[in-house]
């Protein structure tokens, strides 16, 4: 890895092309915000303007990727922490896949939200999310890094809720601020733990910051060998974890996905696809060697919370009817894949060689690609439908929308992993890695069971939505009149149709391009494996059995779907209710726990600490009361006074000896 820091190291070509890729965008926001606002002409440029700033991000990161050579920036920033960018193949990936999918989505959105009378400050807000996530995966040092990560928090909030006017995507907006900041919390805990267990390891290092990239990748094993130090690298991890938990929507801090998909659709592309979830799989991936060294629990706790939350959103997603949030469970769904194939990197570090970043992020990218389309593919829908979203109110717009319906098909095939799609080449190979695992190690046994039920699950509520939305007769006036949206509209759709059918063939190269991560390690490179056929194909005959069962209660509709949930009693309540979760939160914990809490603490503070400050106020007052009648105004007085006060100095002194 080549290493610049200074002025001159600052102005070399890469470094300045590795900054501009997260600069340009951000300040691109306060133009298009300020002309939009003075010049009611420009609105209608604000889309092609932000567009293609993202475009040139694009053109930049490919630039970054095509010198095919790792390096660190840095330089002094305050007390002894730096500011700068670190490229390597995780990052430069991320770069390209952000910036890339942003800017097809953006495309999109051209036509979607053309007619808002708004767009500029939909635009410029856009760019300023896309510029922060950047600015996540470019970012040298874990504050710059939180810096970022705050910057993608704000401007989820302003994005989720930019209809305020709608009183539920103000609620949205508020809950997705609210939910992340618990997970931020926990993230500050954990690099203040990663802060002090790496500072008095670093002497020797090239920088003193103990929360620089570098120093976190080069000495976490050195940490480990001091006293306590797994444990401390297992609680870092945990805490971080919390924080990628709150951004990429694990459990239990996963409620908000449903809810910010009140916003437009196109920012629910951009969250889902392009930015924000993506960040906490991100963060778990960057600081993988501290997992690598913690004690093993962390390992179990990262790859659990993703396998569980794998299997949970799956079951929720199969009794939405409203399909953004159908989709909204799909992807809290496949983070918990990505973190699940990261936790079995992590579970077997002692009997396998490499590294699982490959193979997380590889899904990453893919489902990156298949989720823009499947939301672009919503958004026109809705677009069609008049902002209908209950696919109840569908139906039959395979023939009305042939285009949009066909891009869906193909974003539906390859989130199941239907071969060739490359959902089957990403998703497969982490199922049939856990099961690998689970050779291994029996612990393993339950997280494998949780992701090939999960990968059934998928294939059930997606198909579900596919043959409600495709096929039959429409359920409404708007649907019987829908039509394929404008090209500006289909061409992005296009081009993530070919990616999602065609990227499965980049596996091998993606994995080798990761090989170089961690070089002279034990997991350096991606891990390799073989398991038998019958288990490699297992999650494909499910697959199989999904689209046979979903065909059947919704395709054909030779069974009714009604009389199995009627039956299923509590147990459908109970996943339509989301498992109580809101209300857990909402009613329990929000309205019930923090509010007394609240309210005792308003009470000590009104009676206890300000009654301590107002009764010394009361006593200075009463005591200025009291003295205030010896001021009479007669000096015969004053002079008494002074000599009595002379007297009583002179008696004093003669009891203490002084005279």
């Amino acid at each position: 890895m080549i290493t610049y820091t200074g002025l001159n190291g600052f102005l070399q070509t890469p470094v300045l092309a590795a900054f501009f890729i997260f600069l340009l965008p951000i300040i691109i926001f306060p133009f298009v915000m300020v002309l939009g606002k003075k010049f009611g002409s420009f609105k209608k440029y604000a889309g092609i303007v932000v567009t293609s700033g993202i475009f040139i991000s694009f053109i930049l990161a490919f630039y970054i990727y095509s010198l095919n050579t790792d390096f660190y920036f840095y330089s002094t920033w305050f007390n002894n922490f730096t500011w700068g960018v670190y490229i390597d193949p995780l990052s430069v990936a991320m770069a390209m896949m952000v910036s890339g999918v942003s800017f097809l989505i953006h495309m999109f959105a051209i036509g979607y939200i053309g007619k808002d009378p708004n767009k500029h400050v939909y635009f410029a807000e856009t760019s300023l999310f896309t510029g922060g996530m950047l600015g996540v995966v470019l970012s040298a040092n874990m504050v710059m890094f939180f810096l970022f990560w705050e910057l993608v928090g704000l401007c989820s909030y302003l994005l989720i809720g930019f209809w305020w006017h709608k009183p539920n995507a103000a609620s949205a907006a508020k809950k997705a601020f609210i939910v992340t900041r618990v997970g931020d919390v926990l993230l500050i805990l954990g690099l203040a733990v990663l802060y002090w267990s790496f500072l008095p390891v670093i002497s020797s290092s090239i920088t003193n910051d103990p929360l620089s990239v570098y120093n976190i990748i080069n000495y976490a094993s050195v940490v480990m060998k001091q006293p306590d130090g797994q444990f401390y690298l297992a609680l870092a991890g945990a805490l971080v974890l919390g924080g990628a938990a709150g951004k990429s929507a694990q459990f239990p801090l996963h409620v908000w996905i449903p809810d910010a998909m009140e916003g437009p659709t196109t920012v629910s592309a951009l969250i889902h696809a392009a930015t924000m979830v993506t960040a906490g799989i991100y963060l778990v991936a960057r600081i993988y060697p501290v997992y690598v060294y913690a004690s093993p629990w962390a390992g179990y706790l990262v790859l659990y919370i993703g396998a569980f939350t794998a299997f949970l959103a799956g079951t929720m997603g199969l009794v939405m009817n409203d399909i953004k949030r159908i989709l909204a469970y799909s992807t809290i769904s496949q983070l918990g894949y990505m973190l699940a194939a990261l936790g079995l990197g992590f579970v077997a570090i002692n009997y396998i060689s490499g590294n699982t970043i490959g193979i997380s992020i590889y899904h990453l990218i893919v489902h990156a690609f298949l989720k823009a389309l499947l939301f672009l593919s919503a958004g026109a829908i809705l677009y069609a439908l008049l902002d209908t979203r209950d696919i109840r109110k569908m139906g039959g717009l395979w023939k009305k929308m042939p285009i949009t319906i066909t891009a869906m098909f193909i974003g539906a095939l390859t989130l199941v992993g239907f071969p060739p799609t490359a959902g089957y080449f990403s998703k497969d190979e982490i199922i049939s890695l856990s099961y690998f695992v689970f050779n291994q190690n029996p612990y393993v046994l339950y997280a494998w069971l949780l992701l090939l039920i999960g990968a059934f699950l998928t294939t059930l509520y997606t198909f579900r939505m596919f043959f409600t939305v495709a096929l039959g007769k429409p359920k409404s006036y708007a649907a019987e009149h829908a039509k394929d949206p404008p090209w500006v509209m289909i061409i992005p759709m296009i081009i993530l149709s070919i990616l999602s059918l065609i990227y499965g063939i980049f596996q091998s190269g993606f994995y080798s391009y990761f090989s170089s991560m961690f070089s002279g390690q034990s997991y350096s490179g991606t891990v390799s494996f073989s398991i038998p056929l019958y288990i490699e194909i297992l999650p494909f005959l499910l697959v199989l059995l999904g689209i046979y069962i979903a065909w059947i209660f919704y395709g054909s509709h030779r069974l009714s779907s009604e009389k199995v949930a009627k039956g299923s009693g509590s147990l459908y309540r109970l996943v339509k209710a989301k498992y109580y979760l809101d209300f857990l939160f909402t009613n329990i914990i929000a309205e019930r726990v923090i509010v007394f809490v609240a309210i005792v603490i308003s009470l000590f503070d009104k009676y206890v600490i300000d009654g301590i400050v107002n009764g010394i106020g009361t006593i200075a007052n009463l005591g200025s009361q009291a003295f205030r009648k010896a001021q009479t105004g007669i000096v015969q007085n004053y002079a008494a006074m002074v000599i009595l006060g002379l007297l009583v100095f002179l008696i004093i002194g003669k009891i203490l000896g002084v005279f």
